[in-house]
């Protein structure tokens, strides 16, 4: 996945310091259910913020963890990737 990583227009979101609660509301009929983002998806989640690409997210993120980017780029791109599976990101 490459380029920049950006929200989905209609997002509602409320994020305390440590949960995000997210909706896509332009896809409410088909996705009724929110998403709870707790830990790691918390943490990939507030970095998906329209300036940073999926390298740079892995980076902070393993930064915050302190550990090697290498030990969580695959969990990473695998959490984005289920992101966009959900149309609550896109990559540009």
């Amino acid at each position: 996945m490459t380029g920049t990583l950006t929200r989905a227009p209609g997002i509602a979101e409320v994020v305390h310091d440590d949960y995000a609660v997210v909706l896509n509301l332009a896809r409410i009929e088909s996705q009724q259910v929110p998403h709870l983002f707790e830990g790691s998806s918390l943490e990939i989640w507030v970095r998906i913020d329209g300036m940073r690409d999926l390298e740079a997210i892995v980076v902070d993120v393993a930064e915050a963890y302190g550990v090697e980017a290498d030990t969580i780029a695959a969990d990473v791109e695998a959490f984005v990737a289920a992101l966009v599976e959900l149309w609550l990101v896109s990559a540009d």
